[in-house]
């Protein structure tokens, strides 16, 4: 006997094409979200590295506002310690400008003994120094004495004294000697005096006087005028301690150990 299959369900087309497509379609979905998942992963690592930015930059904030406190804190600690040293480096300062000025004073000091010493070193056996002046220097042929500037100070009160002129350094010296030659070879040798400007030093007058009833000899009168150099006390140490300013050479040595004069 023949036995006869029937399959009505392979008889339908749309129902074998329906399942077909209905499991075409659900594949089609799942490979469609995975972008989106994908995306979705990136985005929160996005977020989360943002995050932990911000919390290092929150931290890193907070570690340097505590470092501030610390730094102003130390300042406050330390700012009476630093107006101290501003003291005294103002202090030193003002010893600094004390002790240049009086190095400046004590190079610009040619003693007056030592000055005299020299001049009798110098004088002649024969030769007497009678009389030593400061005179006023006087102005060149031709050009007047120029006026003193007013000063913009206010007058000095009626029963305050006048201020002193600056000291000159003009020298005239008079005195008598037996003869002529004595007062040229004064002349000479005081021209090499280290105390004395050499082209300033010149013989302005001399003369002979009768002869003296008493003693039979008749005198030869000079004037000679000359002017204190500018040089250093510092270039002339040797010839102050020969000619007895001692104690200046030593203050002079002084100042320079310690730096405050150029040696």
């Amino acid at each position: 006997m023949y036995q006869i299959d029937i399959n009505l369900l392979n008889d339908r087309p749309e129902l074998g094409t329906g399942t077909v497509s209905q499991g075409t379609f659900v594949g089609g979905s799942t490979e469609s979200k995975a972008p989106l998942f994908l995306g979705g992963a990136l985005a929160g690592g996005l977020v989360g590295l943002v995050l932990l930015l911000l919390g290092g930059l929150s931290l890193f904030n907070q570690q340097l506002s505590s470092r501030e406190q610390t730094l102003q804190s130390d300042l406050d600690r330390l700012a009476p310690e630093l107006k101290k040293v501003d003291e005294l480096q103002n202090k030193e300062k003002a010893i600094l400008a004390e002790t240049s000025a009086l190095a400046t004073i004590f190079n610009q000091i040619k003693p007056w003994s030592a000055t005299l010493q020299d001049l009798r070193d110098r004088v002649p056996a024969t030769l007497r120094i009678t009389k030593i002046e400061q005179t006023a220097s006087a102005p060149p042929a031709g050009q007047a004495t120029p006026a003193p500037a007013p000063s913009p100070s206010p007058s000095p009160s009626p029963g305050a004294p006048p201020a002193a002129p600056p000291p000159s350094n003009d020298l005239k010296l008079s005195g008598t000697t037996l003869a002529f030659s004595d007062i040229n070879d004064f002349e000479l040798t005081l021209r090499k005096s280290p105390f004395l400007k050499a082209d300033k030093t010149q013989l302005t007058s001399s003369s002979r006087d009768p002869v003296d009833t008493q003693t039979g000899v008749a005198l030869v009168k000079y004037e000679m005028q000359t002017q204190l150099n500018d040089v250093p006390a510092s270039e002339l140490l040797q010839v102050l301690n020969a000619k007895g300013a001692s104690g200046l050479v030593s203050r002079i040595e002084v100042l320079k150990r310690q730096g405050a004069m150029k040696p």
